[in-house]
């Protein structure tokens, strides 16, 4: 990812999850002692304060009887460390809302691994788009009259200097199987 020169006091570059040193690992096992939840980092940023920060992109899945519809959500996450002692700053919920069963709503967050035809096709178009390179990571959709999708990617613009950041890209795919409306939005920690 990017190692471009971060702003005083702000985050860093996005690392991906597989790209986790063992300071990232440290402070992310912090989070996975919550029970009930699986949860697996997507990526991590980190910023040095009286202490670091790290705020993790997190695919938070709930451990349910088998019966039971899973409804999975990204989750950001931001954890202090100050030495060998950590502290949950925040926790807040960013992928679109489910209902149960998702009549009208969108669905439940899936995985790159995971996705639907539809998903697959439409993230393909997107990630082919000159500019700006997208990696994205997981996805919702929901029916309506044709698809809309909620993409959660990190954004690499390819300009010089630029940092990377993770963003929801939302996009309506009509009947003709053309995206239309795409909107980016920013995800900050």
């Amino acid at each position: 990812m990017s190692e471009a020169n971060r702003i005083l006091g702000g985050f860093g570059p996005i690392v991906l999850a597989q790209d986790f040193d063992k300071e990232y690992i440290n402070a992310f096992e912090h989070i996975n002692k919550r029970e009930g939840v699986d949860i697996k980092p997507l990526a991590g940023q980190s910023q040095v304060v009286n202490g670091t920060n790290y705020a993790f992109y997190c695919f938070v899945s709930p451990v349910v009887a088998p019966n039971v519809p899973k409804v999975n959500r990204l989750e950001l996450i931001v954890v202090n460390q100050q030495g060998e002692h950590f502290t949950q700053l925040s926790d807040r919920v960013f992928s679109e809302p489910v209902l149960v069963p998702p009549i009208g709503s969108f669905d439940s967050v899936a995985l790159r691994d995971d996705f639907s035809e539809a998903e697959l096709r439409a993230a393909q178009q997107i990630e082919s788009l000159e500019g700006v390179n997208y990696m994205i990571l997981a996805a919702q959709q929901q029916v309506v009259a044709g698809l809309n999708f909620a993409f959660y990617s990190v954004v690499i613009p390819v300009t010089p200097n630029a940092q990377a950041f993770f963003a929801r890209i939302d996009a309506h795919r009509d009947f003709d199987g053309k995206l239309v409306n795409t909107q980016l939005h920013h995800i900050n920690p």
